[in-house]
This record gives C-alpha cells, structure tokens and sequence, in this order.
C-alpha cells in the first residue's frame, strides 16, 4: 500500500512538472521549492547576502497582500504571495546593487556618473511559476545628485525580460531599437518621474554579461537621461499584479 501511495504520488509529480513546461513555466516550480535562508516578510524589509555585495528586498509597495522572501548567497524565492491587483504591480521583490533609501551594498561604485558606466554588465537567472501576472525587469535609478537616501528624482529605466500578456510598461510605445544583439521595445511614459522602459521581443528566463551601459547610452541619446546625472543603483527583480509565488532569481551578478 505504502509502495503504491509512493508510485501514485510520483505520476503526480511529473504530470505537474509536465503542465508546468507546457504553460510556460519551470517544472522545478510546479510546487514552490524549498530552500535555506534569511527569511524576510516585513513590507519594506531587506538582507544581505553574498557577503553584503547585494542585498535582497521585499518591497511590497503596491499592495496589503503578504509577501515574503527567503534570501540565499544569489538570489531569493518569493513565497508566499498571493496579490490580486488589476491595474499595476504589488511589489517588486529583488536583489540591489548601490544605494537604496539611505541603505548601500558594501564597496558599491554607487552614486557614479552616468558618463562613467562603460562596462556596466549584469548576469541573471530566474524561475516563474506557471500561472499569475508579471514582469521579470531590471530596475536602473538616476538623479541629478549623487543621491543615497530617498526616491531618485531623475529617471527610471527598466529593462523587461519577460511579461505576460497583461502586464504593460508605463507609457506607450515609441521604438524599436538593437541592444546586445537583441531587438528590444522602447516605452516612454511618466508618472511621477519619467520611465523609460525595454521590453525584449522574445522573452527570456536568463541573461549573460547583459550590456546595461548601452541601454543607459540609448536613453542618452533619447534625450531622457543626462549624462551629468548619476546612477544610484541597479535592480533586478519581479513586478508580480496577480499571485507571485514561486518567482525565484536562481543566480544574480552584476559588475562595473
């Protein structure tokens, strides 16, 4: 009997693991994997990891839903999380790389000069759950000082790797451009600073040596980042609207 408990569970499984590919997403996350960690729930907590290079955020802005996550050496996996927001994103759980609302990574290059990022370059690798809404996007700040504490009043860029359907940038789309051998979506909008956003064409799961200066020297030559300003940190994480567990960043690095 036990043998056949065993035997029924392990089709149950593979047949998850198997839906989960065939809905676009990673068998590894039909059910939330479990990992070791700093576990993080408070709305606006942050830790280190790797050694304090980085620091992983929670950072439930958007929404009163619980969100938690539990931080490792590379990355994070969100759980749980069940948000239901229809028109923007909850929260963005994600790792950072400078300064952060007065917190910065050790020995980070941030604040630095936007005309002093030649060789910016970043590798990431996530896993996303097979259901919900979300984007998986890099989060560039700019301000016109060399801010540490705060919002960044210059720019946001991001960079989208993937989004489902539903899920939009701010503003509207004005281009087309090539960046690392890509072609990628250029959004212009505002709120309450401007944003300008790079959606990929064919989404991905995974990035390497991703060449974040020439979406910096893209923005220059659009006219919404200066090169006078300064660049306080770089994000990466999820914007999940609807659910958001199981959105994992497997590894992260970024260097200059």
């Amino acid at each position: 009997m036990n043998g056949r408990r065993r035997a029924t569970s392990g089709m149950i499984v593979a047949l998850l693991a198997v839906l989960s590919v065939l809905l676009g997403g990673s068998p590894a996350l039909a059910t939330t994997p479990r990992v070791d960690g700093v576990r993080v729930c408070d709305k606006f907590g942050s830790t280190p990891v790797a050694g304090g290079r980085y620091e992983v955020q929670n950072d439930v802005w958007g929404a009163d839903t619980p969100q938690c996550i539990t931080a490792f050496d590379t990355g994070f996996v969100v759980d749980p999380a069940d948000h239901h927001k229809e028109n923007e994103p909850a929260a963005y759980p994600s790792m950072v790389w400078g300064c952060n609302y007065g917190n910065c990574t050790k020995d980070s290059p941030f604040p630095k000069p936007v005309s002093q990022l030649a060789g910016l370059r970043s590798s990431w690798s996530v896993a996303v759950p097979p259901t919900g809404d979300y984007n998986v996007s890099y989060d560039l700040w700019m301000d016109p000082t060399p801010r540490r504490d705060g919002r960044p009043t210059g720019l946001e860029l991001m960079i989208w790797l993937k989004n489902t359907p539903r899920v939009q940038p701010i503003g509207e789309k004005k281009a087309e451009v090539s960046i690392g051998g890509t072609m990628w979506d250029v959004w212009l909008g505002a709120i309450d600073l401007p944003t300008i956003s790079y959606v990929r064409q064919q989404p991905t799961l995974e990035v390497t040596d991703l060449p974040l200066d020439q979406f910096v020297a893209d923005a220059q030559r659009r006219g919404v980042a200066k090169p006078e300003w300064y660049m306080t940190s770089v994000q990466a994480g999820f914007e999940p609207w609807i659910g958001g567990r199981g959105l994992t960043t497997k590894s992260f690095s970024a260097t200059l």
